[in-house]
């Protein structure tokens, strides 16, 4: 028995509104593990603009400079609606607007990181749902599941369902990470920057192998080992994100001691 798992000839603008709540379960996510862990962190609404603008900047430019010959116009370049961002465009813009944030409010990057990630993970998760709905970022053919086909795929003829894929990782990282939190900040202190370390490696490692079994067009070029941009962005996040634990590991004071004030 097969059953397709959802239509992909939906209204485009579904993107923006799960783009949306992506935003919103964030944030939501966020203050609650703060109150849940008696920390108290920065303004929410200062956080969000100074995160979400370079994210969305770069998210934006990283697809058009991949994807040139899907913009005729200016007004293309603005539809984000319609989808047409890329994830690890977002992060590498994230992280340096991230280190400069908390230079200039004299927070802890350690800490904050390690309460962020795990909201970055939801809404990685609601993220991926838009593209299921959208038949983007879709898998390649098989004959293991039947579940997930194009509309403009022949009768009979299956992806795999990577954006599905995807989120049900995301998703159990996010809850993880968010045990961790717990667990760090309360219970039996580990080193800050540790929770933040797990999510950029187990991510970009997950990410480099799902590339494998991707079949939408990935960006219009390959390196000589046929790994996609992805793949080449997803190993150099993952080496960060091994030279930051090993720097936590050293550095870092245990995470019951930090620059934030409990309440």
């Amino acid at each position: 028995m097969t059953c397709r798992l959802i239509p992909t000839d939906l209204p485009f603008y579904s993107y923006g509104v799960l783009m949306v709540f992506a935003f919103v379960a964030g944030i939501a996510l966020f203050a609650y593990n703060s109150r849940r862990c008696k920390i108290r962190l920065p303004d929410l609404v200062d956080l969000s603009l100074v995160m979400v603008l370079p994210s969305l900047l770069g998210a934006r430019v990283t697809y058009i400079l991949l994807f040139p010959a899907q913009f005729s116009s200016v007004r293309d370049y603005f539809a984000l609606h319609e989808g047409g961002l890329v994830f690890f465009g977002a992060l590498v813009t994230l992280i340096p607007a991230f280190v400069i944030y908390t230079r200039l409010k004299r927070l802890d990057p350690a800490v904050l990181s390690d309460f962020m990630v795990p909201s970055l993970a939801a809404g990685h998760a609601i993220g991926r749902i838009g593209c299921l709905i959208n038949g983007c970022c879709y898998g390649v053919h098989t004959d293991f599941l039947h579940i997930y086909r194009l509309h403009s795929d022949a009768t009979g003829c299956y992806r795999h369902p990577t954006q599905l894929y995807e989120m049900i990782f995301l998703t159990a990282l996010s809850i993880y990470l968010s045990f961790l939190l717990k667990t760090t900040y309360q219970k039996t202190p580990l080193k800050k920057g540790i929770i933040s370390a797990y999510y950029l490696i187990a991510y970009s490692f997950f990410r480099f192998l799902i590339e494998f079994i991707r079949g939408d067009e990935r960006g219009g070029f390959f390196t000589c080992f046929h790994f996609s941009p992805s793949q080449l962005i997803a190993s150099a996040l993952l080496l960060c994100g091994a030279v930051w634990l090993i720097y936590c590991h050293k550095n870092s004071v245990d995470s019951g001691v930090n620059s934030y004030e409990q309440s």
